[in-house]
This record gives C-alpha cells, structure tokens and sequence, in this order.
C-alpha cells in the first residue's frame, strides 16, 4: 500500500505517518509551515505542486489532515483561510480522482450548530461559525465527485504532538508550571486519542469502507469535566483549573456547544472500539513516561 498524507507535521498528520509505517506502508508525507525531518514541504493552495507530487508517487491513499484549524482565525479571515481550508482541500481531492486513490478527508463536529448533540451521521449539518462552514464545504464537494471518499468527522483531538498545540499538552504544561487555566464547563464534547483516530482511519481504509464516520471516543463531557480528568491522571493541582461559561472567554467564533458525535458506524464497521477518555489519557501518560526516559 502506498500512501500520502498531506499535513503529515500535525497531531493527525504525525500519527498516520508512523501508523502507517508500523504497517509496513510505503508512504510520504508534507508539511507546509512546520519543517519535519522526511517531510516534503507542500502548499496545497498551489494547485500543480499538489498535481506533481501525487503523481508522480502516485499514492493507494491519500490522507488529508491539514487544514487551518485555527476557529477564531478562520471567523477573522474567512477569504484567506478558505484558500487553505477549501480550496486547498479541494485541490488535493481534484488529484485523487484520475490517479484512482482513495481520499481520507477529515472534518469535525463543528459541522453542526451544538444544540441536540451528541450527533450520529444521518443528523443534518448546519454550522454556526467559519470552520464549521469551511468543513462542510468540503465535505459537499468532495462527495458529488469522489463516491469512495472517506469523510471522518474528529473532535476534541489529544496525542503526542511535536508542536505540542492541542488541549491536554498545553493544560498539562500550564499546571506543572503552577499556573491557572480558564476551562469552558458549557462546551460539550468526545475526546479522541489520536492514536486511536490513526489505526481506525487505516482500518477503514483496509475494509474500503466509503462514506462519513464519526471517529470518537466513547465519552462525551464538557471541556472542563475533560480538564478535571486530565489532572487526575496525570498527578497535577485541580485547583487550578477554573471553570468558565464560553461567552466569559470573548472568542470570535461562536463555538457549538451541546456537540459531541456518537461513534456506532465506526465501530459497526470495524468490529473494533477507540478508547474512552480514562483509557487514553493513561496511554498518553504511559507514552509521555517513555519519551522522559529516553531523554
């Protein structure tokens, strides 16, 4: 199997490379603004450098991790980052076709408004901010010209991460450091262990499954209840985590709130469960204590 993921640098992207390798995959992988040893640098708004590079590795599969995912940036500048985030996107897509590989798009729940979470695939999509919209566009698109593609929905994403952006490494680095952290309590959610988002995309790249899966974990809880847990696990002062209402935070986008995805087609389809949130964070502590060894 030959592979490509596109915005291999990120927490997905990173995670696919080595699952894919633990496979004995052929693969590469890009990155666009954060240099990784091995990865090809890739601006996937440059239609033909997108062309050159797939076809001429001319990839089984092609993962499609990268996206600006920053929300606020995207309701701030939603022009600029929808030539990343769409048009960038669609690009790839375009490519996929006449090489004849299977297309791994992965999307969120921010597709949906939050009131009647937690969402199966069958609900109706109707985002609230930039990032949801810019999602679903993708989504729309990619389904009227790719009949296999594979649409994954993902939220709330913890993991390893070189650039250490997601929620648990930077609230864990924020209350080692003795330092207080504002947590919305009213934003509803399914916390993913990345690695478990790896193994079940490869999963369903090998059953050939096409279509929108939702891949969680099986847990919904509020960001904060998330905070509280992560604390638990990883030895470290609760106290210091304050619990907030998402208004209180002035954020540009407007986030859904009640989200959250139910995970019954995925695991239907693979025979197989991702993790719930005890279980991945002690995962994560375990992988972290092996890195720290290793130093």
């Amino acid at each position: 199997m030959k592979v490509a993921v596109i915005g291999a640098s990120g927490l997905v992207g990173s995670h696919l490379i080595e699952a894919s390798r633990d496979r004995g995959w052929d693969n590469i992988g890009t990155y666009h603004q954060f240099p990784q040893p091995e990865l090809l640098p890739l601006d996937i708004r440059n239609s033909q450098e997108v062309s050159d590079l797939l076809s001429n590795f001319q990839p089984n599969a092609i993962f499609l991790p990268a996206f600006c995912s920053n929300v606020d940036r995207c309701e701030k500048y939603p022009e600029e980052t929808a030539q990343i985030n769409v048009e960038g996107s669609l690009n790839v897509a375009r490519v996929a076709k006449p090489l004849g590989a299977k297309l791994v798009f992965y999307s969120s729940d921010y597709v949906f408004n939050g009131t009647a979470g937690p969402y199966a695939e069958t609900d109706s999509p109707n985002p609230i901010c930039v990032y949801g919209k810019q999602k679903l566009a993708v989504e729309q698109q990619i389904q009227t010209f790719l009949e296999t593609a594979l649409i994954l929905r993902i939220t709330v994403v913890y993991g390893n991460e070189a650039q250490g952006k997601n929620f648990v490494n930077r609230l864990i680095k924020t209350l080692q450091n003795g330092e207080t952290i504002r947590v919305p309590c009213d934003q509803i959610g399914s916390p993913t262990l990345v690695n478990d988002i790896a193994e079940a995309s490869l999963r369903l790249v090998e059953a050939n499954a096409s279509g929108i899966f939702h891949v969680v974990g099986s847990d919904v809880m509020s960001r904060y209840d998330f905070a509280l847990e992560i604390a638990r696990i990883f030895d470290l002062p609760a106290d210091k985590i304050i619990p907030i209402t998402t208004p209180e935070l002035k954020q540009a986008a407007p986030r859904p709130l009640l989200a959250g995805m139910t995970r019954d087609r995925v695991i239907s389809t693979l025979s197989w469960q991702l993790r719930g949130v005890k279980e991945g964070l002690e995962y994560l502590k375990q992988e972290r204590s092996k890195v720290s060894n290793m130093v």
